[in-house]
Parts: C-alpha cells; structure tokens; sequence
C-alpha cells in the first residue's frame, strides 16, 4: 500500500512538473508574439485599431511570424467583411425610400466586387507579392461606397462606421506588409 502512494506521488509530481515547463513555454511564446504584435500595430498608421483587433482575436497573439499575422489579418477583414455585407443586404432589401434604395444599392454593389479580392489577399500573400497594391484594389470598392454618401448627403449612412471599420482593416493589412518584421 506504501508502495503505490509513493509510485502515484512519484507521477504526480512528473505530471506536475512537464505542466509547469509547458505553462513557461506558453508564455514565452505569448511574449514573444506580443512583440509580433507591438512592432506590427506600432508601425500602422491604425495603432489603436490595430491594437484593438488583435487583442480581441484568440489567433493573433498565437501568429510567430509576419506572414502568419498578415494570414490572420486577412482573415479578421475577410469575417467583419461578410458581417458588413449582411446587414447592407438587410437594409438595402428593406428600404423604402426609392433615394435611399438606388444608394444602399449601389454601395452594396461595390461592396460585393471586395469579396474575391480575399481570395487575391490570401494568394498574394502565398507567392510573396505586392500586399500593398492587393489592399488598396480591395479598398477602391469601400471608398466608391463611402463617396456615395459625400454625394448624396441628404441619405442617411447607416453603413459609416463598417465602411470605416474595411479602410482600418486593409490599412492594417498594408501595414503590416511594410512592417518591420521577420
């Protein structure tokens, strides 16, 4: 009987020990990261944003190298992008105003031409190619949107905020293509 308290303590204390050695791991990973991270959002023009997003994704913090956290990024965009594109199809097929209809239309419109330039973002990224220029032919379609808007003032933007939310996130993704990181 002696015997297998000794032989379960003897486990125990192993068990406890490969734990606490991959906990140390864990967090020198998360510090390491959290440089990633700190370089990444230091260098965007969207720091808050940027620090905003990335704190709130269970992925980012995880990212061991700039092509990675570009990958996550995108993926963050490609998720607030298909939310953006719901709620514009929402109020775009529930409007009543012909005025505000023919807007919301033509913003939504654009809005779903930015959907294959994730697949772009994602493939550019594989061959190591221009981010920069890939973002900023995503971003075309959210600024005709948001220039409807300046052009008929008299609508309501009930998109503003989701329009501004798509600038950030392809800014960020520029970003982090011209950060300083390995």
């Amino acid at each position: 009987m002696g015997r297998s308290v000794s032989t379960s303590s003897s486990i125990s204390l192993v068990l406890i020990f490969l734990l606490s050695v991959d906990l140390f791991g864990a967090i020198l990973r998360a510090n390491a990261v959290a440089q990633i991270i700190q370089v990444a959002c230091d260098s965007s023009i969207v720091r808050e944003f940027c620090y905003n997003v990335m704190e709130n994704d269970l992925d980012a913090p995880w990212a061991v190298s700039k092509a990675q956290l570009e990958l996550i990024t995108i993926g963050m965009a490609e998720r607030k992008y298909t939310n953006i594109a719901r709620k514009m199809l929402t109020i775009t097929f529930s409007e009543t105003n012909p005025e505000y209809y023919k807007v919301y239309r033509h913003c939504l419109h654009h809005y779903l031409l930015v959907r294959p330039h994730f697949q772009n973002l994602v493939a550019t990224l594989l061959v190591n190619g221009d981010l920069d220029l890939a973002s900023q032919n995503a971003m075309l379609h959210v600024f005709v949107c948001m220039g409807d808007f300046t052009e008929f003032p008299n609508v309501p933007n009930p998109f503003a905020e989701d329009n501004s939310n798509m600038y950030y996130y392809f800014e960020l993704i520029r970003d982090i293509y011209y950060a300083p990181l390995s």
